[in-house]
Parts: structure tokens; C-alpha cells; sequence
């Protein structure tokens, strides 16, 4: 194999079987200082669709978070975990099984953080993790999944 050509397919390899690109979004604004209300954290409509915010139903000794859902078009949920040891137990036992629902899928844990993604008929789905917090974006189509994205704070397109 032409040498010069090895490094550019390693970062492909690495971007298509972990999740380590960025996906052409920017995740790593500040999170929630702890002081806000979570229904400023979500937009209030996704497809038309009025947000209903519930709180997170995991431990509460490890876990605090809130789920935001627009009907079946679209759930964006923030988790916030009491450790490193928490937050990687609640990714590989909820979120990583969830991507089986998709028929392209990723994740990983690069230098020390998560990254999740997937697609298919069934949807999209962006999770990062950003400290000791664990984002996701999920909607039944690419357009609600843009406009779920422009409308929550803590991830951008480039």
C-alpha cells in the first residue's frame, strides 16, 4: 500500500468504525451550570410539535437529567453523572444498545470521551459527551433532526 495514502485512511478508518470525527457539529459549548431550569435548555417546538419535558427515571444516585420529546419526530436528552465510572456504565448500558435501532452506527470513546451516532429509516441520532455530561439529538428525519440541533444550545453545525 502507497505510504502516503496509510495516515488518511487510518483517520477514515477511525471516523467510520468509532466515532471519533466531529460529524460537522461543534458540542463543546459550556453545560448547564446547574442553576437553570431545564426548559430553557430545549427548543419549544420541533416539527411544529410542543416540547413536554420529563425528568431522566435512572438513578438518582448517579444520574440526574431530562428528557425533552416532540411527539415521534424528535427527543433530545441531557444527563448529567455523578462520575467518570457512571457516566461510561450509562453509555454502554442505555445509549450504545439504543444505535442498534439504526442501520449506520457508531461510537466510541477518544481520548477520554463519547461520541455516538447513527442513521436509517428509523432516524438520526448525535450523542458527545462534554465533561461530566452526556448530550443526545434524535429525530425521525434529517430536517428535525436540524431543526432540534439549531435550536439547542450546546451544539452547533460548523
Amino acid at each position: 500500500m502507497n505510504k502516503r495514502l496509510l495516515i488518511p485512511a487510518a483517520i477514515l478508518l477511525c471516523v467510520l468504525l468509532t466515532g471519533c470525527g466531529d460529524g460537522g457539529y461543534r458540542t463543546d459549548f459550556p453545560p448547564p451550570a446547574g442553576t437553570e431550569k431545564p426548559a430553557g435548555w430545549f427548543p419549544a417546538k420541533v416539527g411544529g410539535v410542543d416540547v413536554k419535558i420529563e425528568p431522566l427515571t435512572a438513578d438518582p444516585t448517579r444520574y440526574q437529567g431530562t428528557s425533552a420529546f416532540y411527539g415521534g419526530k424528535a427527543k433530545i436528552v441531557i444527563i448529567q453523572t455523578k462520575d467518570g465510572t457512571a457516566l461510561d456504565e450509562y453509555v454502554k448500558s442505555t445509549a450504545v444498545p439504543h444505535l442498534a435501532k439504526f442501520s449506520t452506527r457508531s461510537s466510541g470513546k477518544v481520548n477520554g470521551v463519547w461520541k455516538l451516532r447513527g442513521n436509517g429509516s428509523s432516524g438520526r441520532i448525535y450523542g458527545w459527551q462534554n465533561g461530566a455530561w452526556i448530550f443526545s439529538v434524535e429525530a425521525a428525519d434529517d430536517s428535525l433532526f436540524d431543526e432540534a440541533v439549531a435550536g439547542f444550545p450546546f451544539i452547533s453545525k460548523k
